[in-house]
């Protein structure tokens, strides 16, 4: 599944709506990537863009967010990889399209993770994994927090370095509030320790040595979409809801963030250069957004 911790969307809209976050914004940076990556002490970027043709990794490509991904990473000529734990699920969602790969694979068992080599060979790998914040049916055979935003994504990264050391890029889909766990919402929402988990997971990424993005979208809309094809997702839109705000850090708190949006940033992030090495918050509003135009997306993370 995607990640949809944001199940306390009561208390991010009342959050929102007050105005806290908002403000956030209009937060504009003017200069150019690497002199903002000096003056923040941040290396600059290395050219680890993945170009078109690469063969990507996609993991929880089943759920609400992966799926849109693997659609959008065909469509903009990457060749993908995409892993679930269920085959039978993935050959329904996404039939045999050219340049797709379907495999199986338990990102919670570090040695049978290993011995799937999954990662052999992907330029690039896109992490959409996640569960609820609160216990719910989906924490059924140890599927909670700790397992799938800790344990899964360290047993990724760890097989990324080891049978993929050239990978350009790391995008990892993580939760905005995992750096505010002690400001409301997120306390209410970190109860269990899904904002806990995560941030460990995107500090386990951070000090890979990978060059990463980390994504970290509010409450989640917009699928997930059970019953669709690629041609069909590739069609799903947000109404008029589309307007990105894109900020670096976790500072912005927006009233939701849709789906299509995240799939969107993160097959963009991966061709660009000015979203290595950062995590940033996104959020949808009303207005025209950038949807797959990779230039647009560049001004968004070249801004941020």
């Amino acid at each position: 599944a995607s990640s949809t911790t944001m199940t306390v969307s009561s208390c991010v809209a009342a959050r929102a709506s007050s105005g806290a976050g908002i403000t956030s914004r209009a937060r504009v940076a003017s200069r150019a990537a690497p002199r903002r990556a000096a003056a923040s002490g941040r290396a600059p970027p290395v050219a680890s863009a993945v170009p078109k043709g690469s063969k990507v990794l996609v993991v929880g490509s089943t759920g609400g967010v992966g799926q849109l991904v693997v659609a959008k990473l065909l469509d903009a000529g990457y060749a993908v990889r995409a892993v679930s734990r269920n085959l039978d699920a993935a050959r329904g969602l996404f039939g045999s399209p050219a340049n797709l790969e379907l495999r199986v694979a338990d990102l919670r068992d570090a040695d049978a993770l290993d011995a799937s080599e999954i990662c052999v060979g992907v330029d690039a790998v896109v992490s959409c994994t996640g569960t609820t914040a609160f216990p719910s049916a989906r924490w059924k055979d140890d599927n909670g927090p700790e397992q799938t935003d800790f344990v899964g994504v360290r047993n990724l990264v760890n097989a990324t370095r080891a049978q993929s050391p050239s990978c350009k890029r790391f995008v990892l889909v993580s939760s905005i509030g995992v750096e505010r766990t002690n400001q409301m919402p997120f306390l209410v929402l970190n109860l269990f320790g899904v904002l806990k988990h995560k941030r460990a997971g995107e500090l386990v990424l951070e000090s890979s040595g990978i060059p990463f993005t980390v994504l970290r979208p509010g409450r989640l809309t917009d699928g997930p979409y059970t019953s669709y094809d690629i041609n069909t997702l590739l069609r799903a839109t947000s109404g008029t809801r589309m307007a990105v705000d894109l900020v670096e850090g976790d500072t912005l708190t927006p009233e939701e963030t849709s789906r299509i949006a995240v799939a969107d940033c993160a097959a963009a992030a991966l061709a660009s250069d000015n979203a290595e090495n950062r995590a940033f918050c996104l959020g949808t509003r009303e207005g025209a957004g950038p949807g797959s135009d990779a230039g647009a997306w560049e001004k968004l993370f070249a801004s941020a």
